[in-house]
């Protein structure tokens, strides 16, 4: 399982990366973590090495500065697994809201009619 700073990296890697290897520079990790976490500080070796790991990226070689590095398809699926799960979290719940309003609305209706008939033969 992988944490929000992970995901963030991850994403990150994958917008960059884009499928091939690509060198990216220490810095560029620090620019993209300081617009959201101004006041943080990251091992980003840690966290790379950890998504290594996991499975999520492969690391080609790196030095103090620099990752040589690619987002396998394991990362890609994550992604897209995350985005398929939130439409049906989605799905679930306006069928759940128009089967309560669909409910309310014919109970409504059965009572008002009850109340009619038993009020026309009463």
């Amino acid at each position: 399982m992988i944490d929000e700073k992970e995901r963030l990296m991850l994403s990150y890697v994958l917008s960059q990366c884009k499928g091939s290897y690509k060198v990216i520079d220490i810095d560029d990790f620090e620019d993209f973590f300081k617009k959201r976490y101004p006041k943080r500080k990251f091992d980003f070796d840690e966290i790379l090495s950890h998504l290594d790991a996991l499975g999520y990226v492969d690391i080609k070689f790196k030095d103090d500065k620099k990752y040589c590095l690619c987002a396998t398809k394991n990362a890609k699926n994550l992604f897209e697994e995350e985005k398929s799960s939130k439409k049906t979290t989605k799905k679930i719940k306006l069928e759940v809201i128009l089967f309560v309003i669909f409910v309310f609305v014919f109970a409504f209706v059965g009572a008002f009619l009850g109340t009619l008939f038993y009020n026309l033969w009463v």
